[in-house]
């Protein structure tokens, strides 16, 4: 505030300040108890709000006021909480406005009976102590008191109240609900237009606007500016920096000035809400929650549902998502075009779930593109139908995994392991399973144009049907492996001794159809699209350019498969039934640590019609004493191959 400014009302008769003294006193003492009172209620609503924690935050447990002990709901107090204090700010402005306006005629009042342009007429020491009143017609004091008296005046009837305004947006940020930061936003912008429209009549007696403007510009050029920077600079900060964390990501978790978070952060922490049987149950429903960048890493999440949430970018390395649900509230929309968004699937794209324990999660349909599963334990977790283009799952443990009819283009499952896997009608194009551990697993109909299956163990797997073009299997173990009727061309082989018992009938040694190369084409430009520049995409466009082209079978690689098609069609009039059925039961009796999920694997393949094995021998090894191993097998694992022999004796 100024008081170098001195009223100007020409047109009117002068005021004896006399009769003004009692009113203005009068109404500063109401104005000075609205506005301590206007101050407690800044500090409670400050204290409240500081109180909350991002546990609270992503629990949406509500907010505890402090003293009264009330837990209300997190999105109403932080709509009606602004408004209240938005509504009740402008009320104290507008009451200081018409004490300003006696104030300033008790003021001009008394300088026409000042002989200098000092504030020395003893009435003014009568003035209430109000810092408002004395700032704008107390006697002259110190350049320090004075500033002093203004400063009190800025500071709580214009930038706590913006500031608390503002505390209030950011502190509700990493909540992510879009509906109520727009409120936040409308009651910040609306506070700054109030505070434009009422403010000028602090300083200035006029009743006409523009005057007050007009005149308070031209005497109080330091005040109105300061005053502008301060309005401007809060919308700013509300509309362009005090945004949801989706949008934003400046530093490290999207801090605000390094201070205020702008995404959930909850790592280390245990959400399980109560121990022993009742932690079996769902504990956390977080559906449709939208956690973008949240960083759970080590959280205890087990059971929680997650079902249709928005993951991208969020960080839950180590994090325990046991039997967690990550998948679509409507799953059989996923068949329709466009299904997953009509499904209200999980988003998780550029999610690190490394090292995280995902056993018997449900993350099917969800999009998991560039998602980094690094480390996971992971068994038995369902991604069918998932989206997981450009995935990294290296050394992950899946044992059992559900990956049927998942696009998994240019993923990266180097030395992951995958006993039991289901990758039925997987799309693997591109995908790198370079020393994976795939016994048992089965990827019938599987695309695997371009993967890489470099030294990967495949021992008992089923690739029948599979799309192997310009796939790398060098060093892989194929030993009684199924590829009966795959797709090979440009095909790098396996070596011959690594592919004993293993059925290469019927596979199919002749160049894709146009229509197969046309869709490799389309791959390697979305793949391009997805995935980091450099990452596993070079070798796509190679693969398409030389597919198509003829010749190859005269090559050594093409002799190399067509010996090994020759080899298995001789084996086969060679008791070739009871050793590979023999050496799947080993498969099955070998004590391992994998061993179970093997044997559910090779299980499930032994029941298939197209098995050309004895399920019978099968059914009796795991009979015998010298298989201990059987004793710890699930109990589906143990029937399927008694019931195949059954079934084999009745044709």
């Amino acid at each position: 505030m100024d008081d170098s400014t001195r009223a100007a009302l020409d047109s009117e008769a002068p005021v004896n300040p006399y009769s003004l003294l009692d009113a203005v006193n009068w109404a500063a003492a109401r104005t000075n108890r609205a506005w301590l009172l206007f101050l407690a209620l800044m500090a409670y609503m400050a204290l409240a709000v500081g109180s909350l924690t991002h546990r609270d935050l992503l629990l949406d447990s509500g907010i505890v006021l402090p003293l009264l002990q009330v837990r209300l709901e997190l999105s109403r107090f932080f709509i009606i909480a602004p408004m209240a204090v938005a509504l009740l700010h402008v009320m104290l402005v507008a009451q200081h406005a018409v004490l300003a306006r006696k104030t300033l005629e008790f003021d001009a009042a008394l300088r026409l009976l000042e002989s200098t342009d000092r504030r020395s007429h003893p009435l003014r020491l009568n003035l209430d102590s109000s810092f408002f009143v004395q700032a704008l017609a107390g006697p002259e004091r110190s350049r320090v008191i004075a500033a002093m008296l203004n400063g009190i005046a800025w500071l709580s009837l214009l930038i706590l109240p913006l500031l608390l305004l503002l505390y209030m947006q950011v502190a509700f940020l990493p909540f992510h609900d879009a509906a109520v930061t727009t409120v936040q936003r409308t009651v910040v912008l609306a506070e700054v237009m109030l505070l434009l429209l009422a403010g000028v009549f602090l300083m200035r007696a006029e009743t006409s606007f523009f005057g007050a403007v007009l005149r308070f510009g031209l005497n109080n050029p330091g005040s109105a500016a300061f005053g502008l920077v301060v309005l401007a600079a809060a919308a700013t900060m509300s509309i362009l920096a005090a945004i949801p964390a989706g949008t934003a990501r400046e530093s490290g978790n999207g801090a605000l000035f390094g201070l205020f978070a702008r995404n959930l952060d909850v790592g280390d922490a245990s959400l399980v809400p109560e121990k022993g049987e009742k932690a079996k149950e769902r504990s956390l429903n977080l559906r449709g929650r939208d956690l973008r960048f949240a960083r759970l890493d080590r959280a205890e999440l087990p059971q929680a549902d997650l079902t249709g949430a928005t993951l991208d970018g969020a960080s839950l390395r180590g994090a325990d998502l046991r039997g967690a649900r990550l998948g679509c509230a409507e799953p059989t929309a996923l068949k329709q075009p466009d299904g997953r968004q009509k499904a209200g699937c999980t988003s998780a794209r550029g999610a690190d779930f490394s090292a995280a324990w995902l056993d018997g999660a449900k993350l099917a349909g969800a999009d998991l593109r560039g998602a980094k599963f690094d480390e996971a334990l992971a068994k038995g977790v369902d991604l069918s139908r998932g989206l997981a283009i450009g995935a990294t799952f290296e050394r992950a443990s899946l044992d059992l995994a559900d990956l049927s009819g998942a696009a998994l283009e240019g993923a990266s499952f180097v030395r992951a392991r995958l006993p039991g896997g289901i990758l039925t009608g997987a799309r693997l194009q591109m995908a790198d399973f370079t020393q994976a551990g795939l016994e048992g697993a089965s990827l019938t109909s599987a695309q695997l144009g371009g993967a890489v299956l470099r030294g990967a163990n495949l021992e008992g797997a089923e690739l029948r049907q599979a799309r192997l073009y310009g796939a790398d299997m060098r060093g892989a173990r194929m030993v009684a492996a199924d590829l009966a009727g795959a797709a090979v061309w440009r095909t790098l082989p396996p070596a011959g001794d690594a592919a004993a018992l293993a059925d290469f009938a019927n596979i199919a040694l002749k160049a894709p159809g146009k229509d197969e190369v046309e869709a490799l084409t389309a791959l390697a430009a979305s793949i391009d699209a997805t995935l980091p520049a450099g990452e596993r995409t070079a070798g796509l466009d190679g693969l398409v350019k030389d597919v198509g082209e003829g010749g190859w079978m005269n090559s050594a690689d093409g002799q190399t498969w067509a010996g090994l098609l020759r080899s298995s069609e001789a084996a086969m009039a060679d008791g070739f039934s009871s050793r590979l059925a023999e050496h799947l039961a080993r498969m099955i009796c070998r004590d391992r640590s994998t061993g179970s999920a093997v044997a559910v694997g090779v299980a499930a393949r032994i029941v298939l019609p197209a098995f050309k094995g004895d399920p019978a021998v099968v059914a009796d090894r795991l009979k015998a004493a010298d298989c201990p191993a059987a004793r710890n097998l699930p109990a589906l694992a143990m029937q399927k191959p008694g019931a195949a022999a059954e079934g084999a004796k009745g044709q």
